[in-house]
């Protein structure tokens, strides 16, 4: 995925979640604003009966000064009024006398403040009262901590929403770029497969022709030659193909090693004379220094010699000049350890921390004749967990590289 595209994407997608956002919280005010509405109306038609009632009953009692009148009754009364009216908040009311600036009667002194501030006020003077102030009859409504949480469920949930949807965006995305990179990984992999088939293909082919030639079939040191050329052409496209049915392998769960008693000072030895040559054609060399004592260990043969033929086939290809490999085994702590060296072109800090990954090649400057399918360091991490062991490198640009693992035993 170009970066332009993933930039439009996600701008796209940053406006429509602040708009989003932005949409909710206009609809949420307003759906606010018509609840307090509603809730305005129907406290108005329960007070409006409320003060009916008590118009009537003031008419069948007659005259009484306001020091007798029954606020507990006028509490009960408004409060059965909100009930009926689908209010099913209990209000606070008081008595507020205009002309004096106090409160008569409250059903609750504490908050007093709230009920003068409190918009709900009704003028109170039924007839039969006998009062020349100016009475109201004021509600209050104090919210409760659950009351203003449910008011502002729609939002919070609105905002939630947003943020499940933005974090999944970003799981699609990051996915879709992985994908793509595996995708070009692969396509990486394929082409330097078919590069490394090719070539021994090729030098087999070309052998062959000349082994049919009737001049060449008559020299004895030529035939020799072109059939040893022929069996190490053959014996490296058998190493390419085993390595890729390896790791392939490998990543199947079932995948189980064959663990026995193996000796691993004679296979590091073995593994570099089958270099001798290569190193040999190149100016080269390779060092073994086979300290661990005793060196026996309990592991799988066949991947613990490939392991190490691929750290030190992988030291010689990032060797530009003459390759200079250094294998060394040791015992410490209880622990069996290959230490596998070059002096080669080095290995960067970003790319160290993908150095095993399936597929994942590292950058090889103006070094190009470098060839490979990017799974063989991922072979060597593989083998080494299925071993429960661990693998470290040390490496700067321009100065080589060490392998170091680790194996129990």
């Amino acid at each position: 995925m170009k970066r332009w595209f993933r930039v439009f994407i996600i701008s796209i997608f940053a406006i429509a979640a602040v708009s989003l956002v932005v949409l909710q919280l206009i609809q949420t005010r307003r759906t606010f604003s018509i609840n307090d509405n509603m809730f305005s109306v129907g406290v108005s038609s329960a007070m409006d009966e409320v003060i009916k009632q008590l118009n009537a009953e003031v008419m069948q009692t007659g005259a009484q000064p306001i020091s007798s009148f029954n606020f507990q009754e006028l509490d009960s009364l408004i409060a059965e009024e909100m009930l009926l009216s689908g209010i099913e908040a209990h209000p606070i009311v008081g008595l507020y006398d205009g002309s004096q600036g106090s409160f008569l009667y409250s059903s609750n002194p504490k908050q007093e403040d709230l009920l003068e501030v409190s918009p709900y006020r009704y003028a109170f003077q039924p007839v039969g009262i006998v009062s020349s102030n100016q009475l109201f009859i004021i509600l209050a409504f104090p919210r409760s901590k659950f009351e203003l949480l449910d008011g502002n469920m729609y939002l919070y949930m609105s905002l939630f929403l947003v943020l499940v949807i933005a974090v999944m965006f970003v799981i699609s995305l990051r996915t879709i770029a992985n994908q793509h990179k595996l995708d070009q990984m692969k396509n990486e992999f394929i082409s330097n497969m078919t590069h490394e088939i090719k070539t021994p293909i090729s030098t087999i082919s070309l052998a062959c022709e000349m082994l049919q030639d009737n001049s060449i079939a008559q020299d004895t040191e030529n035939r020799s030659n072109f059939v040893s050329i022929i069996a190490d052409e053959n014996q490296r496209m058998r190493a390419l193909v085993e390595t890729i049915l390896q790791s392939a392998k490998m990543s199947n769960k079932n995948f189980s090693l064959k663990l026995k008693e193996i000796d691993i000072n004679p296979i590091v030895e073995s593994v570099s004379q089958s270099f001798k040559l290569t190193l040999n054609n190149r100016n080269g060399m390779i060092e073994t220094h086979l300290n661990a004592v005793p060196s026996t260990l309990f592991a799988d043969e066949l991947h613990i010699t490939n392991l190490i033929y691929n750290l030190v086939d992988n030291g010689i290809k990032y060797s530009p000049d003459k390759p200079h490999i250094i294998v060394s085994t040791e015992r410490l702590n209880g622990h069996f350890i290959i230490k596998v060296q070059d002096h080669g072109i080095g290995i960067a800090k970003q790319d160290q921390k993908h150095i095993f990954d399936k597929f994942y090649r590292v950058s090889t400057g103006n070094v190009h004749n470098v060839k490979g399918f990017g799974i063989g360091l991922n072979y060597v991490a593989q083998v080494v967990r299925l071993h429960h062991g661990t693998i470290s490198l040390e490496s700067e640009p321009g100065k080589g590289a060490t392998f170091t693992i680790s194996l129990v035993g």
